[in-house]
């Protein structure tokens, strides 16, 4: 019996069979394959190696710039587009302008600054002055603002009506136009310095009434805008507002203030003048009152007119200014202690005007001192205290029940306006 043959299972072909060359694959294979390249491969690898070499060196130097410019010369605050005045002060070398620079906020660092400085050949471009910078300036910015030539030599300060001495120290020295208070004070402790440029001051130096004073300049230096240079020091400064104080007197006292007025037959006559007692320095001590008593210039002539009666009538003046100017106390009810505290400018005390005026008044002032409302007077009016406080309005009355009343009416009001002023204060302490 024949045996079965059993059937093979199928040969299964390999995943990879390599390829059997003959002269044809081979021909085909220069022409289209790994071969027909190879000599450019040749020469794209050199190429390739220095193009990555030269990637590698690239990214290293970007990395060091970004580094560099990121600690030393991008701007402080790239989003802080807000305008700083920077002063550069006369005599300032470009070390010390890039250590300013750098307390201002306005540079990273003062050896880049001042080594770019030099490298651009700028150093003699650079001059004292202000200039307006910004956080969001980089270094090159800032030293192409600074040797522009566009800064500002000048400032501009304003001294307003009813100042002291100590007012405009401290407003001058916030301004940045004196590095120190005490030095403006000091220098206004005495008019001699100054005596021989003013007349006024020259006057009442050699009268003997400046002696005794806090501030013999109290009183000499006009409220007006000025513009000085910047490099002005104290003394320079004094020198400007005492030179427009004699400005300001010359139209006050020597003005030609004759006025006319027609009766009914349509003759002319002159306005009656009032004769005052007192001396220029007088004047000016009373102004300074009235500036300071006055809400409104409106009533500058009917406070001076009280002032003036009870002058004539051999009163005290009692104005309240005057009892806490060397104090500083600043309110408007005043206690009876406060009000009787021993001074020579406390006119609660002393029996006519005080030692010295107590404040810079206006020239308006000045003219209401030496024109009182004549109706005023004559209708006998001696007394004045303030309304509401911030209407800067007056209660005039003649008589002392009558000025009674308006005080009992009015110093509730005095004492809340206090009572809030004094929270404000506390309030922008902390």
């Amino acid at each position: 019996m024949a045996k079965k043959r059993h059937a093979r299972p199928p040969r299964r072909r390999p995943f990879y069979q390599p390829q059997r060359y003959d002269q044809r694959a081979l021909r085909d294979e220069r022409e289209y394959g790994v071969y027909w390249y190879a000599w450019l491969w040749r020469v794209l690898r050199p190429v390739m190696i220095f193009l990555s070499a030269l990637l590698i060196v690239i990214g290293m130097v970007t990395m060091a710039w970004d580094k560099a410019y990121e600690n030393y010369l991008m701007p402080v605050d790239p989003a802080n587009t807000g305008i700083v005045r920077f002063t550069i002060e006369s005599g300032k070398s470009v070390s010390e302008i890039g250590q300013e620079l750098v307390k201002a906020k306005l540079l990273r660092n003062e050896t880049v600054f001042k080594y770019l400085v030099q490298f651009k050949g700028v150093t003699n471009l650079i001059s004292y002055g202000t200039y307006n910078l910004s956080p969001s300036m980089d270094v090159n910015a800032i030293i192409a603002e600074l040797s522009s030539g566009s800064q500002n030599t000048e400032r501009t300060i304003t001294i307003i009506p009813g100042w002291t001495v100590e007012d405009i120290a401290g407003y001058l020295y916030k301004e940045g136009a004196i590095p120190d208070k005490e030095e403006f004070l000091n220098l206004c402790r005495d008019a001699t310095a100054f005596a021989d440029m003013s007349y006024p001051l020259k006057l009442a130096q050699d009268s003997g009434t400046l002696v005794g004073r806090k501030y013999q300049l109290e009183g000499y230096l006009a409220p007006d805008t000025y513009r000085i240079f910047r490099s002005a020091n104290a003394q320079s400064i004094l020198n400007t507002l005492i030179e427009q104080t004699n400005v300001v007197f010359d139209r006050v006292f020597y003005a030609d203030n004759v006025q006319y007025y027609a009766d009914e037959e349509g003759n002319y006559h002159e306005v009656e003048q009032y004769k005052t007692a007192l001396t220029m320095d007088q004047s000016i001590i009373l102004a300074s009152m009235i500036e300071k008593e006055a809400g409104k210039t409106e009533d500058y002539a009917k406070v001076s007119a009280v002032f003036h009666n009870r002058l004539n009538a051999g009163w005290k003046l009692e104005s309240d200014p005057t009892a806490t100017y060397l104090s500083g106390v600043d309110k408007l009810a005043l206690t009876p202690e406060e009000t009787a505290q021993v001074n020579n400018y406390n006119t609660y005390v002393v029996p006519a005007l005080p030692v010295g005026p107590i404040c810079n008044p206006s020239a308006l002032a000045m003219e209401a001192a030496l024109h009182p409302d004549l109706q005023f007077m004559a209708d006998g009016y001696m007394f004045f205290c303030a309304k509401e406080p911030t209407s800067g309005e007056l209660a005039f009355s003649k008589t002392a029940e009558e000025h009674a009343a308006n005080v009992a009416q009015y110093r509730p009001l005095w004492e809340a306006y206090d009572r809030q002023r004094e929270l404000e204060r506390q309030n922008s302490a902390t």
